[in-house]
Protein backbone atom coordinates (compact mmCIF):
# COMPACT_ATOMS: atom_id res chain seq x y z
CA UNK A 1 0.00 0.00 0.00
CA UNK A 2 2.94 2.61 1.05
CA UNK A 3 4.03 2.33 -2.65
CA UNK A 4 0.85 2.94 -4.21
CA UNK A 5 0.61 6.44 -2.13
CA UNK A 6 4.82 6.84 -2.88
CA UNK A 7 3.56 7.52 -6.35
CA UNK A 8 0.82 9.92 -5.92
CA UNK A 9 -1.47 8.38 -7.94
CA UNK A 10 -5.30 10.04 -7.09
CA UNK A 11 -8.43 9.33 -8.61
CA UNK A 12 -8.78 13.05 -10.34
CA UNK A 13 -5.24 12.19 -12.06
CA UNK A 14 -6.32 8.64 -13.52
CA UNK A 15 -9.53 9.70 -14.52
CA UNK A 16 -8.49 12.81 -16.59
CA UNK A 17 -5.54 10.19 -18.25
CA UNK A 18 -7.63 7.31 -18.49
CA UNK A 19 -11.20 8.86 -19.70
CA UNK A 20 -12.43 6.54 -22.69
CA UNK A 21 -9.02 4.98 -23.67
CA UNK A 22 -10.52 1.37 -21.77
CA UNK A 23 -7.39 0.80 -19.75
CA UNK A 24 -9.59 1.28 -16.45
CA UNK A 25 -9.10 -2.90 -15.57
CA UNK A 26 -5.47 -2.69 -15.56
CA UNK A 27 -4.02 -2.62 -12.13
CA UNK A 28 -2.80 0.52 -10.82
CA UNK A 29 0.87 -1.51 -10.22
CA UNK A 30 1.76 -3.29 -12.58
CA UNK A 31 4.82 -5.81 -13.00
CA UNK A 32 7.33 -5.59 -16.50
CA UNK A 33 5.31 -8.86 -17.43
CA UNK A 34 1.96 -7.73 -17.08
CA UNK A 35 2.71 -4.89 -18.85
CA UNK A 36 4.38 -6.63 -21.72
CA UNK A 37 1.61 -9.12 -22.04
CA UNK A 38 -0.81 -5.58 -22.42
CA UNK A 39 1.68 -4.07 -25.34
CA UNK A 40 2.17 -7.46 -27.24
CA UNK A 41 5.88 -7.53 -26.54
CA UNK A 42 8.52 -8.73 -24.77
CA UNK A 43 10.25 -7.98 -21.16
CA UNK A 44 13.30 -7.37 -22.93
CA UNK A 45 11.87 -4.87 -25.20
CA UNK A 46 10.69 -3.24 -21.61
CA UNK A 47 14.16 -3.49 -20.51
CA UNK A 48 15.54 -2.15 -23.57
CA UNK A 49 12.98 1.23 -23.32
CA UNK A 50 14.19 1.45 -20.18
CA UNK A 51 17.85 1.69 -20.83
CA UNK A 52 16.43 4.02 -23.89
CA UNK A 53 14.61 5.75 -21.67
CA UNK A 54 11.72 5.42 -24.25
CA UNK A 55 9.22 3.83 -22.52
CA UNK A 56 6.95 4.61 -19.79
CA UNK A 57 7.90 5.65 -16.52
CA UNK A 58 8.89 2.91 -14.21
CA UNK A 59 10.48 2.42 -10.61
CA UNK A 60 11.99 0.04 -8.03
CA UNK A 61 10.45 -1.26 -5.18
CA UNK A 62 12.34 0.10 -2.19
CA UNK A 63 14.47 -2.12 -0.49
CA UNK A 64 14.61 -4.52 -3.73
CA UNK A 65 15.20 -4.94 -6.92
CA UNK A 66 11.40 -5.18 -8.30
CA UNK A 67 10.65 -3.14 -11.26
CA UNK A 68 7.31 -1.90 -11.88
CA UNK A 69 5.27 0.67 -13.65
CA UNK A 70 2.57 2.72 -12.61
CA UNK A 71 -0.97 2.45 -14.72
CA UNK A 72 -1.33 6.42 -14.80
CA UNK A 73 2.40 6.47 -16.11
CA UNK A 74 1.68 3.88 -18.76
CA UNK A 75 -1.49 5.93 -19.43
CA UNK A 76 0.07 9.36 -20.07
CA UNK A 77 2.52 7.18 -22.56
CA UNK A 78 0.55 5.66 -24.51
CA UNK A 79 -1.26 9.56 -25.11
CA UNK A 80 2.05 10.96 -26.03
CA UNK A 81 2.68 8.03 -28.27
CA UNK A 82 -0.82 8.43 -29.87
CA UNK A 83 -0.81 12.65 -29.97
CA UNK A 84 3.06 12.15 -31.80
CA UNK A 85 4.67 14.00 -28.51
CA UNK A 86 6.46 10.72 -27.05
CA UNK A 87 10.19 10.75 -26.89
Amino acid sequence: MSNVTALRVTPEAETESQEGLGFEGLPVVMSPSLLADVLQVTTRTLERWRVDETGPKWFKIPGSSLIRYARVDFIDWIVAARDGSAS
